[in-house]
C-alpha cells in the first residue's frame, strides 16, 4: 500500500497529449490525470508577436503568450484553478524554445449557458 501511495506522489498530476492542427501555432490536446483518466480537451493557440522589423516604430512591444481554450472538461468548478496552476507550467515547458517564452497563459472555458440552451434544446425537441 506504501508503495502505491509514494508511486501515485511521483506523478504528475496531469500530462497533455498535443498534436497540430491545419491552423498556424494551434494545437490541440487532451489531457489526462496521472491514472490516464480523462480531464479535458483543449486548444492550445500560441500568440507570437510579428518581428520589430514588420511594424511601425511607435507600434507598442508585446510579449508572446498562449492562448488555452478549454473546449470539454470533467472538471469542477472548485477545481479549476489547481489546474490551471499545474498545467500552465507543463504548457510553458511544452511551448517553450529559444525563440518563443511566453510571458502569460490565459484559459477560456465554454459558457455554463451554452451548455443549459443545448439541454432545454434537447427536453423541447422531445416533447
Amino acid at each position: 500500500m506504501e508503495d502505491i501511495m509514494t508511486e501515485e506522489l511521483n506523478q504528475d498530476s496531469y500530462h497533455i497529449d498535443l498534436m497540430r492542427t491545419l491552423w498556424e501555432n494551434t494545437y490541440r490536446g487532451t489531457v489526462f490525470d496521472y491514472k490516464e483518466q480523462y480531464v479535458a480537451t483543449i486548444r492550445l493557440i500560441l500568440s507570437i508577436p510579428l518581428d520589430r522589423s514588420e511594424v511601425p516604430e511607435n507600434a507598442p512591444k508585446v510579449n508572446p503568450s498562449v492562448i488555452v481554450l478549454i473546449e470539454d472538461t470533467i472538471l469542477s468548478p472548485l477545481e479549476v484553478v489547481e489546474f490551471e496552476q499545474i498545467m500552465s507550467k507543463i504548457i510553458t515547458k511544452k511551448v517553450s524554445s529559444e525563440y518563443f517564452q511566453p510571458d502569460r497563459i490565459m484559459y477560456f472555458y465554454p459558457s455554463p449557458s451554452d451548455g443549459a440552451e443545448t439541454a432545454n434544446r434537447n427536453v423541447d425537441n422531445v416533447n
